[in-house]
Parts: C-alpha cells; sequence; structure tokens
C-alpha cells in the first residue's frame, strides 16, 4: 500500500512528465509566446491541481473507512457518506462557477486561461480545506 506521502508526489511526478511533454513541443510554460500555449500550460495547471485533489479526497475517503473499521470512529460511515455527497455538490459549485467565469470572457482570448485558471484555484482551494478539515 502507498503511504499517504507516496500518493501526495504522484500528482507531482504527474506534472513533471506533463512539463516534459510540452518541452518536447517547444512550450515553456514559464515563457509562454501564444494564447494556444498559455491555454496549454493554464490547462496542464488545472489537471495537476484536480489530480492533486483527487488524491487527498482518496486519503480523506481512506482514513474515515479505516477509522469506522477499526472502531475509533463511531460516525465516519456517516461522515464518508456525507463527504461523498459534499464532494458531489462542490464539483457542481465550482463547474457552475467555472462556466460564469468563461462567459464573462467570452468575447476575448482570455476564455480558456481565465477558465482553467478558475478550475485550479477551485482545486487548491478544495484541497487545503480537506487536509484542513481531515487534518491529512
Amino acid at each position: 500500500m502507498l503511504t499517504a506521502m507516496a500518493m501526495a508526489c504522484l500528482p507531482l511526478a504527474a506534472a513533471h512528465a506533463q512539463n516534459l511533454d510540452r518541452a518536447a513541443e517547444g512550450i515553456d510554460c514559464a515563457n509562454v509566446t501564444s494564447t494556444m500555449e498559455s491555454d496549454l500550460c493554464a490547462s496542464d495547471r488545472a489537471s495537476d491541481a484536480d489530480a492533486l485533489l483527487n488524491t487527498t479526497y482518496k486519503l480523506a475517503r481512506r482514513q474515515l473507512q479505516q477509522q469506522a473499521a477499526d472502531g475509533s470512529c463511531t460516525h465516519c460511515g456517516a461522515a464518508e457518506q456525507q463527504l461523498i455527497e459534499a464532494q458531489r455538490a462542490w464539483i457542481q459549485l465550482r463547474d457552475k462557477d467555472c462556466d460564469a467565469v468563461y462567459a464573462f470572457n467570452a468575447d476575448g482570448t482570455s476564455r480558456n486561461g481565465a477558465q482553467m485558471h478558475c478550475l485550479t484555484t477551485h482545486a487548491q482551494d478544495r484541497t487545503r480545506q480537506l487536509r484542513d478539515f481531515y487534518e491529512l
């Protein structure tokens, strides 16, 4: 079984691989030269943030499951179900919020980047919340 630290590093390894892919494509995300490059790099950042969020969410669920199984938390089974419902609701909020950001920017070339930034920010915020709430 992977440790929590190892699981947290998986998205970082994926990010490194994506950066190598972009470099192979001739794209330096630190110095983008076009809207397309900027959008691709913003999409990579959003994917990386989402991968880290998914790992953190799985850790929170696993923690609740383990505590319910070992009897150290009598309400962890119910807490896990509530977390699942909360995450589904959060996904709907994130999607609608970022769709609104896209619509606000729809007349310009920044629409994709703005939406990706919204997705990245939401994922980073939710990851911090889960870490704080479940002491991960």
